[in-house]
């Protein structure tokens, strides 16, 4: 009687796992197919691509690449520099002064930091939608607009509270027998924070660039009013590839595949520390 009973449970718990295989790979094709379309879309051929039967046999061209990097050369390069400059110097200082901020407040413990973690913190949730017309303003009359300034500073400006609040918990976590070891060896306070403690909330650093370097690529609520010609990004970009009978899906396609390989060989080259800095930085104190 026991052994049946067993061999039913094991039955219910095989048949339980692959009802739960069946729906994570169907969840898994949901969220892959229209990348997968995407990218099929940039090398097929423009004759194929409005076909009332789509086929995924084809013969791959890089025509539609060739469109934007042709004729359109001197602009998507442009508009591709513009990306790189904003996105890398938004990221690199917003880091670097989340950094200090989450290392002051995680060593300091000033009265009431908890509050002033939460305080930090909810200031990220204000959308940046609603900084918009404040910013276009301040943009215009300090002749900062349509430069790379007027987008920097705003992603700076976004990125350092959720990056301080999550690199808190990180330097928290660090024992201060550490510093205190390389004090002792003949560091100073400085060279302790950059030689030992630094290179230790790497895993943290690594997952928070990723999050302020993916906000600053993609994008559009700011880059589209800011800009106007000489700063603009890839993304307002994206909304403007049309020809006189419509959207030029294949260009459209192409465009976005260079939209989106910077963020994915990125995240693949920090991806060994993102899961340890998402799980370990998690607010403390």
């Amino acid at each position: 009687m026991t052994h049946s009973s067993d061999t039913t449970r094991r039955r219910r718990l095989n048949v339980g796992r692959i009802w739960a295989f069946v729906v994570l790979a169907a969840l898994i094709f949901i969220a892959v197919f229209p990348i997968l379309w995407l990218v099929l879309t940039s090398v097929m051929p423009s004759n194929l691509i409005m076909r009332s039967d789509p086929t995924l046999f084809f013969t791959p061209t890089l025509e539609h690449f060739r469109e934007i990097f042709g004729s359109g050369r001197e602009a998507i390069t442009t508009y591709l520099v513009n990306s790189i400059i904003v996105t890398l110097v938004s990221t690199i200082c917003a880091v670097f002064l989340a950094v200090l901020a989450a290392y002051g407040i995680a060593r300091i413990r000033p009265r009431g930091h908890a509050q002033l973690s939460l305080l930090i913190l909810t200031s990220r949730m204000l959308p940046p939608v609603g900084l918009v017309v404040p910013l276009y303003l301040i943009a215009s009359q300090s002749g900062l607009l349509d430069t790379h300034l007027a987008l920097i500073l705003p992603y700076i400006a976004i990125n350092i509270p959720l990056a301080t609040w999550m690199l808190q918990g990180f330097f928290m976590d660090l024992p201060k027998e550490l510093e205190e070891a390389a004090m002792i060896d003949g560091c100073g306070q400085v060279a302790a924070f950059f030689r030992v403690m630094l290179p230790l909330a790497g895993p943290g650093i690594a997952a928070v660039s990723v999050f302020c370097f993916v906000l600053a690529w993609n994008d559009m609520v700011l880059a589209l009013p800011l800009t106007l010609r000489e700063a603009v990004t890839l993304p307002p970009f994206m909304s403007q590839v049309r020809q006189e009978e419509g959207v030029a899906w294949g260009q459209l396609g192409a465009t976005t595949v260079v939209v989106m390989a910077p963020v994915v060989t990125f995240t693949l080259a920090v991806q060994r520390w993102i899961v340890s800095g998402l799980t370990a930085g998690a607010a403390k104190g």
